[in-house]
């Protein structure tokens, strides 16, 4: 989890990461989350009542397994020295990326479109410039 290596980027502005699953806590805390020191907190919406609230959409499954990004993606983070995780529940369930100004205010979105995250780096300069 390459966020949890810039906290101090996210101290420094006055910001925190939450993070949110809709999986059984025990699978997160047990799967997802083994061997990680996560340093934000975690919550567990087995609703998904977030993920709709945010626009967060399911995908196909052959939308996700069979797009030839996702092998690739996965290849480099294999090779790079990561280890495979469990996905959770439901594979199909896309996750997003938000920047939430002190007000309440989305400075930033993007929902994720298969296997595709922002760079945190890019999360950080959005909360740095808040």
């Amino acid at each position: 989890m390459k966020v949890t290596s810039r906290k101090d980027r996210f101290d420094a502005a006055g910001a925190t990461a939450v993070f949110v699953s809709h999986d059984e806590p025990d699978a997160v805390r047990g799967l997802m989350l083994a061997d990680v020191n996560c340093p934000f907190p975690v919550a567990i919406d087995r609703e998904k009542t977030a993920y709709r609230d945010w626009g967060l959409r399911s995908l196909p499954l052959p939308m996700i397994w069979l797009d030839p990004k996702v092998w690739r993606q996965y290849a480099k983070l294999l090779s790079s020295g990561e280890r495979m995780r469990s996905s959770g529940g439901d594979q199909r369930q896309m996750g997003g990326d938000f920047v939430v100004d002190r007000d309440g205010v989305v400075a930033y979105a993007r929902p994720q479109r298969r296997d595709d995250r922002p760079p945190v780096g890019e999360l950080l300069k959005v909360i740095e410039a808040l």
